[in-house]
Formats: C-alpha cells, sequence, structure tokens
C-alpha cells in the first residue's frame, strides 16, 4: 500500500492563486479513494444513531483509535440484527471524506458481528454485580429538595456541560448558589478526581443536591463514569446526586446508582431547580386564593355578627338569663327526682337481699352440716369396728387353723418321721441315695434314732387296677442287692424313706376339714358390712 499523502502522488495547485476549501477536500477525497477502494478493519461499535432516512450512522473504535463509519439505507438492510453499542464486527468498505465537515469516514457495505467488546463485557459484569449488591434498588433513591438553597456541580470547569448548567440555573433559580468541584471527565485519573469532588462536596456542608456528568463521546470518554469507585461513591453520598451524562441514549453506571438520571447535564439543571416563572405564577394564584378565601371567610363572619345583632336576646339580654334561670329550675327538679327514685330502689333491694339472706341462714346451715358430719363419723367407726373385729377376727382364726395343721412338729406327733443322711444331712426320699454302711438319723416327734444301712431294696412299682388310693405300694418281691453287704444283717434296721414312719402311738391325727368356698364367695374383705 502506498504512504498517504505522498508528496510525488498528491496534485500539485494551480498557480493561479489559492484554492477554495472544496478544492482542497475534492482533491484529498480524490486520494483517498484511490488510495482505500477496499478496506476491511474490525472494531467495536460506538455511538450508533439510525436516522429517519434509513441511513445508518456509528463509530468504530479500539483501544487507541476511532474511526466515523455511513451505511446509506441500501446498504443498512444487510447489517447484523444484534447491531449495538458495544459489539465487535468485522466492516467491509471503503474510505472518502465527507466534504460538508471535512472528516474521512468508511462508506459500509459488510458488517459481520463477532461478539461483545472488552469495554462492553467489563460494564455488564460490573452492572451485574453492583446490582446483586443492591446498589439499582429503587428503595434506596432519595428525593430531591424542592427548593435548593445550594447546588454542588462535578464536572470539568472549560467543559460545555458546566456552561450549559450555569446558563439554566441563572434562567430557572437565580437563587441558588452554585458550588462547583472541578475534575476531569475523561482520560486517565478522571475516576479519582470525579470521586474527590464527590467527597470534598459532602464534606463541605450546606450542598442540597449534587449533580455529577460531562457531555457526549464515546465509550472511552465516559468510561470513567463507568468506574466501580465512581459508583460507591455516588451511593455513599449523604446527598441526593444526579448523574447527567453525555446524550440521551448514553448510559452509565453511575446513571443506575444516582438518585435521579438526567438525559443531559442541561436537563439536570432543569430536574433539581424549580421555574422562578412558574413558582411565581404559583405564589401569585396562592395568593388570590388565599385572598378569596379570607373574603369569604369574612362575608361569613360578618353576616353572623348581623344575624346575632337583629336577635331578641342582644336587645333584651334578660331573656336569655330568665330562659337559663328556668332551665337550671326544672334540670334541679329533675334531678332531686332521680336521686330519690334511685334511693327508694336501692332500699327495695337491699330489703330483698337481707330478708334472703335471712332465709339462707349460714349459720345455721352450718351447725347442721357439722351434726350430720359427727354422725357419719359415729357411723363410720362401728362400721370399721364390726368389720375389723368380728368378721376379719374369724377369718384370722381360720387361717391359724389351718397354719397350725401344716406345722411340721405336728405331723411327726402324728406318727411321721423323717430320716436324713448323717454325712450330708440331706433328707431322704429313695432307697437308691443310701449306701450300705451309711450312718441314717431319724428324727421322731420325741427324739432322735441313729441307725446304720446294711442292704438297699428299691420299691416295686403298683400294678395297675391294684391297690386302692392311700395305700402304700408294696416291695417287689424280687430284692436287688446292694454290691456292698454287711455280715450284720439282721442287727441293723433297714432305713425305708419311701414312706411315712408309725410310731404305734396309733392312727395319725386327721387335719380339721377345710371350708368349702362356694361359689361367688371370695372371702371377707375390708369392705364387706
Amino acid at each position: 500500500m502506498s504512504i498517504l499523502f505522498d508528496a510525488s502522488r498528491v496534485p500539485a495547485p494551480e498557480d493561479e492563486g489559492p484554492e477554495t476549501v472544496w478544492d482542497l477536500t475534492r482533491r484529498l477525497r480524490d486520494v483517498l479513494e484511490g488510495e482505500f477502494p477496499q478496506v476491511w478493519i474490525v472494531g467495536q461499535v460506538t455511538n450508533l444513531s439510525r436516522h429517519s432516512s434509513g441511513h445508518v450512522f456509528f463509530g468504530l473504535k479500539d483501544e487507541r483509535a476511532s474511526i466515523r463509519c455511513v451505511a446509506w439505507r441500501s446498504d443498512a438492510g444487510r447489517l447484523p440484527r444484534e447491531m449495538a453499542d458495544g459489539l465487535e464486527v468485522e466492516v467491509r468498505g471503503r474510505i472518502s471524506v465527507f466534504p460538508p465537515q471535512g472528516a474521512y469516514q468508511v462508506y459500509v457495505t459488510r458488517v459481520t458481528a463477532r461478539g461483545v467488546g472488552r469495554l462492553e463485557v467489563a460494564f455488564r459484569e460490573l452492572k451485574e454485580r453492583l446490582e446483586r449488591e443492591g446498589l439499582f434498588d429503587p428503595a434506596r433513591k432519595r428525593p430531591l429538595p424542592r427548593f435548593p438553597r445550594t447546588i454542588g456541580v462535578v464536572t470539568s470547569p472549560t467543559g460545555a456541560a458546566v456552561r450549559d448548567i450555569l446558563h439554566v440555573l441563572g434562567r430557572r433559580w437565580p437563587a441558588a448558589r452554585v458550588l462547583l468541584a472541578p475534575s476531569r471527565v475523561q482520560g486517565e485519573g478522571a475516576a479519582d478526581e470525579i470521586v474527590r469532588g464527590i467527597a470534598n462536596l459532602n464534606r463541605a456542608g450546606g450542598v442540597d443536591v449534587l449533580i455529577i456528568g460531562r457531555g457526549g463521546g464515546s465509550l472511552e470518554d465516559l468510561w470513567p463514569f463507568n468506574e466501580e469507585r465512581v459508583a460507591r461513591a455516588v451511593a455513599a453520598s449523604a446527598v441526593p446526586v444526579v448523574s447527567a451524562v453525555g446524550h440521551e441514549t448514553d448510559f452509565s453506571i453511575s446513571d443506575f446508582v444516582a438518585d435521579v438520571r438526567a438525559p443531559t447535564p442541561s436537563a439536570a439543571a432543569e430536574i433539581v431547580a424549580p421555574d422562578r416563572r412558574e413558582v411565581a405564577a404559583g405564589l401569585a394564584a396562592a395568593r388570590g386564593r388565599l385572598g378569596r378565601a379570607l373574603g369569604h371567610r369574612l362575608d361569613r363572619l360578618r353576616g353572623r355578627l348581623q344575624l346575632i345583632e337583629r336577635s331578641r336576646y342582644m336587645r333584651h339580654p334578660e331573656d336569655l338569663v330568665l330562659a337559663r334561670a328556668q332551665t337550671l329550675e326544672d334540670l334541679a327538679g329533675r334531678l332531686a327526682g332521680r336521686v330519690r327514685s334511685r334511693v327508694a330502689d336501692a332500699r327495695l333491694r337491699t330489703a330483698s337481699a337481707a330478708s334472703r339472706l335471712a332465709e339462707q341462714a349460714p349459720r345455721a346451715r352450718l351447725q347442721a352440716a357439722v351434726g350430720n358430719l359427727r354422725l357419719a363419723g359415729h357411723r363410720l367407726r362401728a362400721a370399721a369396728r364390726t368389720l375389723l373385729v368380728h368378721r376379719w377376727r374369724a377369718r384370722v382364726d381360720e387361717l391359724a387353723g389351718r397354719l397350725a395343721a401344716l406345722d411340721p412338729d405336728r405331723v411327726l406327733a402324728r406318727g411321721y418321721s423323717r430320716t436324713v443322711l448323717a454325712r450330708t444331712g440331706a433328707t431322704l426320699r429313695r432307697a437308691a441315695d443310701a449306701r450300705p454302711g451309711d450312718l441314717l438319723r431319724t428324727h421322731l416327734a420325741d427324739g432322735d434314732l441313729e441307725s446304720r444301712v446294711t442292704e438297699c431294696r428299691e420299691a416295686r412299682p403298683v400294678e395297675a387296677g391294684r391297690g386302692t388310693a392311700g395305700e402304700p405300694s408294696q416291695p417287689s418281691r424280687d430284692r436287688k442287692a446292694c454290691p456292698e453287704q454287711g455280715p450284720k444283717a439282721q442287727a441293723e434296721r433297714v432305713a425305708d424313706s419311701c414312706g411315712p414312719a408309725r410310731t404305734g402311738r396309733g392312727e395319725p391325727r386327721q387335719s380339721p376339714p377345710r371350708r368349702r368356698r362356694t361359689r361367688g364367695d371370695s372371702g371377707p374383705t375390708l369392705f364387706d358390712k
């Protein structure tokens, strides 16, 4: 590609005299169109606007430069649907010069979307994060004062925004005092100066409302108002803040955080300051309404005064006194009658209550109740004695007889005995529990006997159908000799532990018969009468 504005290729002006601006612009356009018949560039869309004629105007920028672009109506239909500020696109077209403004620009023939630009991504991420924190919540927005006395402005002292604000305030509300906190509004370090200006105006005191903003520009120019520290400074301000950044179509983070967003700095001045002419007209209207209301009230009072002056009581005041005195006497008579009636009613109620009280006779009823209680106590004690002494004594005697009949000593007295092994003290119940040679002790009702076993025999089982109930079974004829028999088989007694021992004192005494209990008879109880 050739070097732009190469002196050897640029046609020289004619020697007849100076050329016009149009001639110079036309020659520059011819050079650009000849050198750049086709360009293919990539950048981020900014300041997009669609004209009513159908043409589309926008800028294309990157981190270090920007260029104007135009898409005529015939080519605007081929633009991407998502075409918007912040979109990164590839643009094809040609470069030419727009003579009325003397600016070169790209006449676009084709646009291809690539994605969202870096600044737009940062803008959206910060917006979403601050929104989650609640800095955009409408509930935290504060109302603006209606008649501010001091208005603080944070903007560039040399820009058009401060001139517009001062002009509008001087026209609408010249009584307000303006405090300017000068700061840069674009470029490096601008965000820090904006934050410092907000803090200084808050510390100054007496400021009723703040305006921060600047005129229009590209997204890079407006970027200081998209910084997080500026947004947090606006949110932390003790004074209501109006954000007026760029044009009506420009939105910044400070617009969302501020209490009120204004489309332009001039509109911000109109929002914070009332119009003195409207206020004066409102005061005049209020003065008129107040005068008319006072006139109507005076007319009503004057009419009431005339009516009172014409009344009979004003001409004859004694009639009013006499009427009030008569009313007072009437009320006194009614009061006395009402008091007498109430006293009579109270006496009747007292006499009726006294008669009912006498009929009830609490003391007599108490004495009768005490007598009944004593009689019931005597009856209760008598019933207890009858139950415990008579009925339960017979029951105890019966149980004592049964217990005496089961006394082991009395069993022995009836002729029975108990044989135990001398070496263990265990009671013998079977012959097989003893061995020949064992020493036995036999306990009788009167004294003990000692004997030694010489022979052991097992009892023969009773055959079915023989013998009677209660008869001891006869021992078997087949005797099983113990393995060890002593020579003195006839000298010592053979111990028999299977049946009761007889003492020769007669038949054993029978135990007293038990009382037969009939059905439903469960014995005397404490509650039997």
